[in-house]
């Protein structure tokens, strides 16, 4: 009598076009077709898996596997078959153990195309292993050949789908994927590119937070490209965008994401122009640890110039505003009144939580006239500084002094990635027993150079952000530098909120107090300016 076995079966698909492209149907016929030809197998149960990345995805966090094992443990069926065992899995340190646990349930695994898998003897254990392995390798190759073919697309400006980025349209490239559909490529918008042009200026010159900018665009009624009115959250989305300083962003399977270099035609933003918003961005955000330096305004909104940075010369709390008004009684009798002035005001003493001893408002004309007069000696006193060839300096050397670090550092990486491969090799070996190395000490080192290779990679990116941080302040170094001839008379017609951006720069704290107001300079702005001094004492030795 012919034993009956219970047989259940497992297909799986990594992607929709393999959905789309009948896949399962054709994995469902082919281990149908073996169960009618192996005598006293019948089917029992079917587990599917759609759209499921066995490369990326671990058996831990793929709920079929899991009900697979759950089914194998409660004695559901006897044979386990797929198509091929990659079906359960690519991932060469994980895979090859989840074949051999049900091996161990004492279920037997069957593949359509490579037969059965065993696991009794050394020899079984390398080959199961390598199987996986080679697997995963043809994994990581096709994964690379596809990011590879996206990341020359992004960089030929092609559109890989999706919806356009406000500000640009699409034309036809010339050339078609691989399913006969036209490929579009890249244009500025004439309309749309000058609105997201004027976007990053307000932040830019003006300081407007991104709902500001969209009250602005409603009121001017600059229409949108889908919905009725602008909202904070497509300003927020145009603001943070890559593409608008020409730079198209590529998300890899790994979910990392990777850029182009910027192509010119697409550019919008000055990449200074750019970085600077970011950081204007950031430093205004409640929640970054950035704005010590009060180097940008919370907010450009109000009349008065200082709010801000003006603090009590007291007590050290913030400076706010408060209306004086002027009152009178007309003969009448009718309470009358007029010159309604905004003034400053002790918030420390306002809400009691100093023990404040000074005054308790301040008039804004007073102070912030006082305060002007210093700000333009200062101003005068830059213009006898000829230090355009001295910002090239500091650009070239500071430029120069990161990328030696990020270079010496992606040396380092690359002989970790080198060591890592010696010790992957070392794992069949192991597996057989025949490598220096027991597994589990193999295991520990492979984990071991995996985090200093994670280590490593962090120090190179947070390197680059300072050297984006520093070119960002050379940048405002070269707009101080534009300014300074010009500077009353921008400053004279300017918005109060771009004369707030202005000072801003200049400006780290004012103290007010009754005795006196005094100005305090950007310590990084005296560290540039010391560096001009100390060059030219060397020179007059």
């Amino acid at each position: 009598m012919v034993q009956i076995k219970r047989v259940a079966t497992l297909y799986r698909v990594s992607t929709k076009g393999q959905l789309d492209g009948n896949d399962i149907p054709m994995q469902q016929r082919s281990c149908r077709g073996m169960i009618e030809k192996q005598k006293g197998w019948k089917l029992v149960k079917e587990y599917t898996e759609k759209g499921v990345s066995g490369f990326k995805v671990s058996a831990s966090n793929r709920d079929v596997i899991q009900q697979a094992k759950e089914d194998a443990e409660n004695g559901l069926f006897d044979v386990l078959l797929v198509f091929m065992f990659d079906r359960l899995g690519r991932k060469d340190d994980e895979t090859p153990f989840v074949l051999e646990w049900f091996v161990n349930m004492g279920i037997e695994m069957w593949s359509v195309i490579e037969g059965q898998q065993k696991i009794e003897a050394h020899t079984d254990r390398l080959v199961n292993y390598l199987r996986f392995w080679q697997s995963s390798g043809e994994s990581r190759k096709t994964s690379d050949r596809v990011n590879e073919k996206h990341m020359q697309m992004v960089e030929d400006g092609i559109f890989r789908g999706g919806g356009i980025p406000y500000g640009y349209k699409g034309i036809d490239s010339g050339d078609v994927n691989k399913k006969g559909k036209i490929l579009l490529k890249l244009v500025k918008h004439e309309e749309e590119s000058a609105v997201v042009h004027r976007i990053f200026r307000l932040v830019l010159d003006e300081g407007y937070g991104q709902l500001r900018i969209a009250k602005l665009l409603n009121e001017e009624g600059i229409p949108t490209r889908k919905a009725k009115q602008w909202g904070a959250a497509t300003v927020n989305v145009i603001l943070k965008n890559p593409i608008y300083k020409g730079v198209m962003r590529y998300r890899k399977e790994s979910g990392d994401d990777t850029f182009s270099k910027p192509i010119p035609e697409l550019i919008i933003v000055p990449e200074e122009e750019w970085n600077s918003v970011q950081d204007i961005r950031e430093k205004k955000n409640p929640k970054s640890k950035q704005n010590k330096d009060n180097s940008v305004p919370m907010s450009t909104k109000g009349s008065l110039l200082l709010t801000g940075i003006a603090r009590c010369g007291c007590c050290n709390s913030r400076l706010t505003s408060t209306t004086f008004v002027n009152k009178y009684k007309a003969a009448n009798g009718e309470i009358l009144r007029y010159n309604q002035n905004k003034s400053y005001r002790c918030s420390g003493k306002l809400q009691g939580k100093t023990d404040c001893n000074g005054q308790a408002t301040f008039s804004s004309r007073k102070v912030e006239g006082q305060v002007m007069k210093q700000v333009n000696i200062y101003l005068n006193q830059l213009q006898t500084i000829d230090f355009g060839s001295k910002i090239e300096s500091i650009k070239k050397k500071t430029s120069n002094e990161e990328e030696k670090k990020i270079k010496k550092l992606q040396s380092i990486l690359e002989e970790h990635y080198n060591e890592l491969s010696v010790l992957n090799a070392e794992v069949p070996k192991a597996i057989m027993g025949k490598s220096a190395f027991k597994p589990d000490m193999l295991s520990g080192l492979i984990e071991t150079k995996e985090n200093e290779i994670t280590q490593t990679s962090n120090e190179i990116n947070e390197i680059k952000k300072l050297l984006s941080s520093k070119k960002i302040v050379i940048s405002e170094m070269e707009t101080l530098k534009e300014y300074i001839p010009i500077w009353q008379d921008v400053f004279d017609k300017a918005s109060t909120e771009k004369k707030k951006m202005m000072l801003s720069t200049l400006i780290d704290v004012v103290y007010v107090s009754k005795e006196k107001i005094s100005v305090e300079i950007k310590v990084r702005l005296k560290e540039f300016l010391d560096h001009f001094s100390g060059e030219s004492k060397d020179a007059g030795r």
